[in-house]
């Protein structure tokens, strides 16, 4: 059965989407699950990319978003929604994850605008039709 979690980011640091969305991406690694985490396109997944280098001194994330490489990390940074042979995937881009009943888990990142959480309202509306009760999780300044 598939678990869908909208995280609500509540926090206006410029940096609160991506050191959750990292967070997340570290504790895949740690239980070597492979992820794949949607980026919106090239720019956004290399800036997330170097990121994820130096997001914590105390916390290394192997991650590759070279697709040769994808066998020697647990996450792979990608553009493609609709990308196979994932059962864990992190969504950055706020498009919909096709196929979500073959997925594991969707982890859905929701920036704090109001633009972003409409979308996000129309995938959680989405997935319901899919048969999957998604779930949220409030996200504030106090989780870092």
């Amino acid at each position: 059965m598939t678990t869908i979690t909208f995280h609500l980011i509540n926090d206006n640091a410029d940096d609160a989407f991506w050191y959750h969305a990292a967070e997340l991406c570290a504790e895949r690694a740690e239980n070597d699950q492979l992820t794949y985490v949607v980026c919106a396109n090239h720019e956004h997944a290399d800036g997330f990319d170097e990121y994820l280098w130096g997001y914590r001194s105390d916390r290394f994330v192997p991650h590759t978003a070279d697709p040769d490489d994808v066998e020697f990390a647990p996450v792979f940074i990608g553009t493609q929604p609709a990308a196979g042979g994932f059962s864990y995937v992190i969504n950055l881009s706020g498009k919909l994850i096709e196929q979500p009943a073959s997925r594991t888990m969707i982890d859905e990142i929701i920036p704090a605008d109001e633009q972003a959480r409409n979308s996000a309202r129309e995938r959680w509306r989405h997935y319901k039709t899919q048969g999957i009760n998604p779930t949220h999780r409030a996200v504030g300044a106090d989780t870092k």
